[in-house]
């Protein structure tokens, strides 16, 4: 009989990452960044990430938000890391203070092999249409997106949030706050 674990993937955070406002792919992650051990995952493990974000902006113009999940060496550039999934660009306010956003995604592990696996999963945006409502969008659009078979499973993987935004007009910027990752099985 096998034995199945559930755990959060740590180390954990107590902090917010720093505030991102480039208008390039930027990594917005609270240090210390999750950490997968290598060799732990399994056929029909499933990833569970939560991340909460804060979007500000000090003037009326609006910026596009796209936000990433990736994994890749502990370490490493986010520019070098694979893309697990990843939010079209979305219009933010133009006006906005701390206004809340939300990043949640689930994948499952489908194929495994000694050095490889591919994962299948899908997301939902969910951002501020007023700082008391919220809009949904689910992310990423495509079947081929949803679909990721570049995961190496032997090196130990540090998980990602990456940020990019679309002007920098009006001093907008977004702060990781939180970001919760979870193995299944």
């Amino acid at each position: 009989m096998q034995t199945i674990w559930s755990a959060p993937v740590g180390p954990l955070s107590s902090a917010a990452g720093g505030a991102v406002s480039a208008a390039a792919l930027t990594a917005g992650t609270p240090v210390p960044a999750p950490i997968i051990p290598g060799g732990t995952l399994q056929l029909g493990s499933r990833f569970m990430l939560d991340v909460d974000l804060e979007y500000s902006s000090s003037t009326g113009v609006s910026s596009n938000l796209t936000a990433g999940l990736y994994i890749g060496s502990v370490g490493g550039a986010i520019g070098s890391a694979t893309l697990i999934a990843a939010t079209a660009a979305t219009a933010l306010a133009s006006s906005a203070a701390a206004w809340p956003i939300k990043l949640r995604y689930r994948g499952t592990i489908r194929t495994l092999s000694p050095s490889a696996a591919v994962i299948q999963g899908t997301g939902e945006l969910l951002f501020p249409s007023s700082l008391t409502a919220w809009a949904t969008s689910p992310f990423p659009a495509t079947a081929a997106a949803r679909t990721v078979s570049t995961l190496n499973t032997q090196q130990n993987n540090q998980l990602d949030v990456g940020i990019t935004l679309s002007a920098t007009t009006g001093s907008p910027s977004v702060t990781v706050t939180g970001f919760y990752a979870e193995i299944l099985g």
